[in-house]
């Protein structure tokens, strides 16, 4: 794709980024799932931007951190539905079957929302202890069992779901599997909605399964590789996000300390506040630069360099908006500015496709081999 083609691609997403930020604050004081911002998304394509040909548009890598990017500077919600929507499709395109891919990929790319369903209240994100059974019976697999702190629980369509085989002579990993199972299967529901901190509009819950009858035809064997299949473009998209939210923060904190007057003097001539403001602009430069690295990265499909790439970039933005919250006093820590939203969105980055202490634990262990 011609820089061109994808300036036009950016350009069009700014004009649904301003009111996806207009419908932001809503979305995050009352836990609404952006529906509208969703539905606008899948109709000017974006669904199906990168989902790989010919189920979609196949687009690259460096765009997608572009689009994520601006989507958390509007609404980090948003943002955050989008990644773990491609992040589903890219795992099924890479470990489904032609006619699972043909069949939804397809819905996927024209506006079925997708998620990945793993993590359980008895084992968080390991995979060891997994209790959620599959039992094959006849044409179909019987699922049993609930996931828990699911994004898009209440909102998305189709799940890929991690389970146990039962009776499997296969011995772990080898015996979990991953099962397509679409919104209003019967025995699926969505449970307990929780609460969190930020992202209140990611449909965050429990998702269960009662004699869930799932068609053989929906059934992904390797469960494992579907799971590690979808965490590059997590990884990278939750690097966006973060960076997304500390560019807004810097945006936000320059247009305050231009515009905020005390005892006469602009709070931005202040020698205190010169020095806190290059010190956030330091650290947005350097999320740009490391970004751009996790970009290679992922086309390289080195996961050593993208848990690198995601603890600094997840951690350092958190720096940055604190630093934007000192900068900008009660003004910032109130809701007369967007930075205690952007704030608290920003933690979702640290614990989803693996948390920040789990990524450096694993990258230790690789990086003494």
């Amino acid at each position: 794709m011609s820089e061109s083609e994808e300036a036009l691609i950016l350009k069009s997403l700014g004009e649904l980024s301003k009111r996806f930020s207009e419908r932001a604050g809503r979305v995050d004081r009352e836990g609404l799932f952006p529906d509208d911002n969703l539905r606008e998304l899948s109709d000017n394509g974006y669904f199906g931007a990168f989902i790989p040909k010919p189920y979609g548009f196949g687009l690259g890598a460096s765009l997608y951190v572009e689009v994520v990017k601006e989507l958390a500077k509007a609404c980090a919600s948003t943002a955050w539905l989008y990644v773990v929507h491609c992040a589903a499709a890219q795992s099924l395109y890479a470990c489904g079957n032609d006619e699972q891919r043909e069949h939804h990929l397809r819905k996927a790319a024209s506006g079925s929302l997708m998620g990945l369903a793993a993590t359980e209240v008895a084992t968080g994100s390991g995979i060891s202890g997994m209790e959620t059974k599959a039992e094959p019976r006849g044409d179909v697999y019987v699922l049993n069992g609930a996931k828990s702190f699911i994004t898009g629980a209440h909102g998305a369509h189709t799940f890929l779901v991690i389970a146990r085989v039962a009776n499997s002579d296969a011995p772990f990993p080898k015996n979990l599997s991953a099962f397509i199972v679409e919104k209003g299967t019967k025995g699926f529901s969505a449970g307990q909605r929780f609460e969190p901190m930020g992202m209140r509009g990611i449909g965050w819950g429990e998702l269960v399964f009662r004699d869930c009858e799932v068609p053989r035809g929906n059934m992904i064997a390797d469960g494992v590789r579907t799971i590690n299949s979808s965490g590059h473009m997590g990884m990278l998209g939750a690097c966006a996000v973060s960076f997304g939210l500390a560019e807004a923060a810097f945006d936000v904190c320059r247009r305050h300390v231009k515009e905020r007057v005390v005892g006469g003097q602009a709070l931005g001539q202040r020698e205190g506040v010169k020095a806190i403001f290059s010190e956030m602009g330091s650290s947005v430069e350097a999320m740009r630069q490391v970004l751009r690295f996790g970009v290679d990265a992922f086309a390289r499909d080195s996961y050593p360099d993208l848990l690198k790439v995601k603890g600094f970039i997840t951690e350092t933005s958190l720096k940055v908006l604190d630093l934007a919250l000192r900068l900008t006093g009660a003004h910032g820590y109130s809701r007369l500015l967007p930075l205690e939203r952007y704030y608290r969105d920003a933690r979702a980055p640290l614990l989803h496709f693996q948390t920040l202490e789990t990524g450096r634990n694993v990258l230790g262990s690789i990086l003494q081999t």
